[in-house]
């Protein structure tokens, strides 16, 4: 459960540089202030500050260490992210796909084109149905053998990008999802933000955002995953307020960034406090307001 309480959102080293002294900055400075703390991406990551991250098992040692993570959790209820979408080139998964194509071990991990289209040639009329975040969704890789793979990668600023779609489909991906949990719950996490989950089904024909029936059916399997393991998640979804709604009113825990944003600018801006009482009135059920 998300504790109705105010709650701290930060990275790691933006209250005193790291995890430890983090934790020393909330005992002097905000002691009995918060209710849970939300600590952006602290993995070790190749881009986008944390959001393109090369493993959840480790912390990026200039944070700290797992125990140091731990040691906060026994005192707050912590939230942390899982980038549900994709993972980074960097990670052990990919660069072994880079080295042994088809023959490794993680090649299910990945969206290649022929998972997406018959013969593996993608169709200019599926991708222009696409909410596209980048020119194309996929980008071109050169393996160790000197083949070429195209990969779908929804996000990135490089060409080819840095951030690669997961197959969340695939059984080897929920078993890694599972041991993501399970390892969290060992250290003190108790709330994670499904980062990009929107993203995750790619089905042609479709915008590939938020797709019907497939995108519910990954939730329901993900929820029920998370709590197995003791954790409850929030969905990062940012899309219209009915899409918000829906997903509250199914039992999600939802994050109302880009609509309460707006009202509290204004608030801020105008002391027009009214505008942003409105806009908390109106979230949804099962919402974290971020401010």
């Amino acid at each position: 459960m998300i504790p109705n309480k105010v709650q701290l959102i930060t990275y790691a080293d933006s209250l005193g540089g790291d995890l430890k002294k983090l934790d020393a900055v909330l005992d002097e400075y905000f002691p009995g202030v918060f209710g849970a703390i939300h600590i952006l991406p602290p993995f070790p990551s190749s881009g986008d500050r944390g959001f393109a991250p090369l493993s959840y098992f480790e912390i990026e040692p200039s944070f700290g260490i797992w125990e140091d993570m731990a040691a906060l959790g026994k005192k707050y209820p912590l939230l942390l992210d899982v980038m549900v979408n994709h993972i980074s080139r960097s990670s052990n998964q990919f660069q072994d796909f880079l080295k042994k194509g088809r023959a490794s071990k993680y090649a299910g991990f990945f969206l290649t084109m022929d998972k997406l289209w018959p013969g593996g040639k993608p169709k200019l009329e599926d991708i222009k149905k696409v909410y596209l975040r980048r020119p194309v969704p996929y980008s071109t890789y050169t393996l160790a053998d000197g083949s070429i793979e195209n990969v779908w990668t929804t996000f990135g600023n490089t060409d080819p990008s840095e951030q690669i779609d997961l197959d969340v489909s695939a059984p080897e991906v929920r078993e890694w999802f599972q041991e993501i949990f399970a390892f969290f719950a060992r250290n003190g996490i108790s709330m994670v933000r499904l980062d990009a989950v929107g993203y995750v089904i790619k089905k042609m024909g479709t915008s590939c955002f938020l797709t019907d029936p497939e995108f519910y059916e990954f939730l329901d399997w993900i929820k029920t995953t998370a709590a197995n393991a003791g954790i409850t998640l929030l969905c990062e979804v940012h899309a219209e307020t009915a899409i918000q709604k829906k997903l509250s009113d199914a039992g999600y825990w939802i994050l109302n960034f880009s609509q309460n944003y707006t009202y509290n600018r204004n608030s801020l801006s105008y002391k027009e406090l009214s505008s942003f009482g409105v806009g908390i009135i109106f979230s949804p059920t099962n919402c974290l307001n971020l401010l």
